[in-house]
Order: structure tokens, then C-alpha cells, then sequence
């Protein structure tokens, strides 16, 4: 059963109408308009007190890199693709997951904020984050680096490790997706009835989004769908899906098909858990961060 916490989280969403943003085509477009003019979450003040916070441009976008004050033995570096349907910017509930997991974990985390849509494309955008991927590698003198996203980030990672092999550069070590978007058709059967349970999230709203953002590859490419793409050879990967999300049953169906294929895929899902509830300030959050930096630590010593 979810945390009081996490029932009261609900509760606030459906009393905001947090859904409404996803709730149909023109929703969508004011909410874009919206945080255009507000535009990204910074990191905040107690941030920068506690971690060593940098930035640089990388590809043309800035590029935080957020590190320990002191830095560990074990820390690897890692690239997050923060989440947002491809159209919205990074936010502070973002910040606030990377800020304890750099602090929990002891890695160094780079963040780019990387070109959205509808003024950005996939092909521009899953284009940038591979320079962006490339450039870390050499400057930290890896062959790879492992890769997190959340969300429409997920979506992100799994489209780099395509680009990636086509171009023939070695793919990440490890992945970690929460609550990746592997289908922006939401085509899935169960989508329309899973609809009411879901506090935050309207299929109408979302399939503009992917469709925005796939342009002139279409939302069947599997840079824009993961679900479609060659699953195998994937790197080992950490996948969560909450049951009051409508996009798990996609995320599911994905785990599964890593499965068939080969891959090395640990799925968690939450019973009961809302879109990306590993990142939000919950105690099946924090239960998350803990498997999330396990599975890391796990991954290290390999």
C-alpha cells in the first residue's frame, strides 16, 4: 500500500488538476508557452552550499556538472537526461532528486539542458546529446559512462544508445530509466483504462507532444519510440514503472522484450506509484535512491 505521504501527494495533484496541462492538444501548447517564459529550474542556493556545482557548454547547451565537495575513491561519472514529454524544461523536483543522489552516492552527475520541442527536433536533439555524451567521455578519459533518465529522458538515453551503435561508439555501461517514455504513440490497450487512476498524465496531451517532437522522422522511429527499436545489446539496465502511471504498460512491455532479447534488465515496479515516483520527495522515493545507488555501487565492482 502507498505511503500516507505518497496518497497526500495524489491527493494535492487532483486537487491542482496537475493533469490538465496533458489534457488535450491546446493544454499542451499553453503549458509550453508557460514554462518558455518562466523557463529551467536552477539549482538551488543549499545546492551550490553543498556540492561543487559547474557549468559549461557542451554541443551548444549548458551542461551542469554537480559533484561532491569531496571527492570519493568510487565515483564514477554519469550523463542524466532529465524528463519533461520533450517539450518542458528541467525542474526543481529534478535538482532536488540529483542533489541527493550525488550526496548519497558520491558520483559526479552531468545535466545537460539539452533542445526541446517544438523549437528542437529528435533528430537535433538525440544529435546534440550525442556530442554531449561523446565530449564527456574525453574529458573524463572513459570509453563510456553510465546514463540515467527519467521520463522523456528514459526515452532519450535509449535513443542515444541507438545513435551510438550506428555510429559505432561504444554504448553506455549501465543504464537507469525511471519511468521511461518508450512509446510517444500511446497506443497500448490498457492506456484508456488506466487513464482515471492517473493523477498527472493524459495520453491526448502526451501523443502531441511526442508528435512535435518526432518531426520528420515520425513517431514510429525508434529514436522517437523506443518500444520499436533492436533492443539487443543494450547495456544492463535499472527500470522502473508505478502502477498509476499510464505509461508503465509500456514500460512493462519494454522490460519484457529486453528480456527476449538478451538484455540484462532489473525491473521495479511500484505498486500503486505515480510517474516518475522515484524522483519525488516520498519514502518509496528515497526507497528508490537507496536501489538506484546499490545497483550503481553493484555495477562499480562488476
Amino acid at each position: 500500500m502507498p505511503s500516507l505521504r505518497s496518497q497526500l501527494l495524489i491527493a494535492f495533484l487532483r486537487v491542482t488538476r496537475r493533469k490538465r496541462i496533458y489534457s488535450s492538444v491546446q493544454a499542451l501548447l499553453d503549458g509550453i508557452r508557460q514554462v518558455r517564459q518562466t523557463g529551467p529550474a536552477q539549482p538551488s542556493a543549499g545546492m551550490k552550499r553543498c556540492l561543487d556545482i559547474r557549468e559549461q557548454c557542451l554541443a551548444g547547451v549548458p551542461v551542469y556538472r554537480l559533484a561532491p565537495r569531496t571527492p570519493t575513491a568510487h565515483g564514477q561519472h554519469l550523463l542524466y537526461l532529465h524528463g519533461g514529454a520533450y517539450v518542458r524544461p528541467i525542474t526543481r523536483h529534478h535538482w532536488r532528486f540529483l542533489h541527493e543522489l550525488v550526496e548519497r552516492s558520491g558520483h559526479t552527475i552531468s545535466v545537460p539542458l539539452y533542445p526541446l520541442a517544438p523549437e528542437s527536433d529528435c533528430q537535433r536533439t538525440v544529435a546534440t546529446v550525442v556530442q554531449i555524451y561523446q565530449q564527456l567521455c574525453a574529458q573524463e578519459r572513459q570509453p563510456a559512462l553510465g546514463v540515467m533518465g527519467d521520463s522523456a529522458g528514459g526515452g532519450l538515453a535509449l535513443a542515444l544508445c541507438d545513435a551510438l551503435r550506428e555510429q559505432g561508439i561504444a554504448l553506455p555501461t549501465r543504464l537507469v530509466l525511471i519511468c521511461p517514455w518508450v512509446d510517444v504513440r500511446m497506443q497500448h490497450a490498457a492506456i484508456a483504462g488506466s487513464e482515471q487512476d492517473d493523477p498527472m498524465l493524459a495520453a491526448v496531451g502526451l501523443r502531441e507532444a511526442g508528435r512535435l517532437y518526432a518531426g520528420e522522422l515520425g513517431v514510429d522511429h525508434p529514436h522517437v519510440s523506443p518500444l520499436e527499436g533492436d533492443l539487443g545489446g543494450l547495456p544492463p539496465l535499472l527500470i522502473f514503472a508505478g502502477t498509476r502511471d499510464i505509461a508503465h504498460h509500456d514500460e512493462l512491455l519494454f522490460a519484457e522484450r529486453c528480456r527476449v532479447a538478451g538484455v540484462q534488465v532489473e525491473p521495479v515496479v511500484g505498486e500503486g506509484m505515480i510517474h516518475v515516483w522515484p524522483i519525488l520527495p516520498i519514502p518509496e522515493g528515497r526507497q528508490a535512491l537507496a536501489q538506484i545507488t546499490q545497483y550503481l555501487d553493484n555495477a562499480r565492482r562488476a
